[in-house]
C-alpha cells in the first residue's frame, strides 16, 4: 500500500499534518490539501506528526505559502519537525516559511 499524508481537521482552519511528506507523497498531498483549505481565509499548520521529509517536502511547503499569498490567506506552520527546518536552512528558504513559535 502507498504512503499518504493524512490531515487532521481541528476545525476553524487548523489542520494536523501526518505521514511523510516525499518525493512519493507530495502529490497527493497537494491535492487533498487544495480541497481541505479551499474555504479558508487564515490557516494553520500543525506539523508534528509529520514522521521524515526531502527536499519535495520543503517544496511543498513553499508551494503551500505560494498559493496561501496568492489568494491573500494567512499561513502559519506550527511544530515545525528540526528535518524540515535543517532542510530549509541549507536550501536558504527558512525565511520563506511562516513558522509560528
Amino acid at each position: 500500500m502507498p504512503e499518504t499524508v493524512k490531515f487532521e481537521d481541528a476545525g476553524g482552519g487548523r489542520f494536523r499534518v501526518e505521514g511523510r511528506l516525499g518525493f512519493d507523497t507530495v502529490a497527493q498531498a497537494l491535492d487533498a490539501s487544495l480541497r481541505l483549505f479551499a474555504d479558508y481565509h487564515a490557516i494553520e499548520l500543525d506539523l508534528s506528526g509529520v514522521t521524515a521529509t526531502d527536499s519535495a517536502g520543503v517544496a511543498l511547503l513553499i508551494e503551500w505559502v505560494s498559493r496561501a499569498r496568492h489568494s491573500k490567506c494567512v499561513l502559519h506552520f506550527r511544530h515545525v519537525p528540526e528535518q524540515i527546518k535543517a532542510l530549509a536552512r541549507i536550501s536558504d528558504v527558512e525565511a520563506m516559511l511562516p513558522m509560528a513559535a
